[in-house]
């Protein structure tokens, strides 16, 4: 007899938008990093200075940061349960 095991990875996604104003110009464009780390695990995405991110986690209390240009953000914490999602915006520089 065959054993069937019914698997489910359970995952949560952290997600935003990163806006960086007053940092850019004469070509320069700063990559931009969200990090997030939970119990010494940690993921994280680069992009440029004006873009969506999606960070794909598993269920827990996170700590969010972003990096742009050398300045980094102040860690955010969030608690996600299974198949939750969370909005997470981050803005470096002078607000429009």
């Amino acid at each position: 007899m065959q054993e069937t095991h019914d698997v489910h990875t359970q995952t949560a996604f952290i997600m935003g938008q990163i806006m960086v104003t007053g940092m850019t110009g004469r070509g320069y464009e700063p990559e931009v990093r969200v990090v997030a780390q939970c119990n010494g695990h940690s993921t994280d995405t680069r992009g440029k200075s004006e873009s969506t991110y999606v960070l794909l986690v598993s269920p827990g209390e996170w700590y969010v940061t972003a990096e742009a240009g050398g300045v980094t953000s102040e860690p955010k914490r969030v608690t996600l349960a299974s198949g939750q999602t969370m909005e997470i915006n981050f803005h470096f520089g002078r607000r429009p």
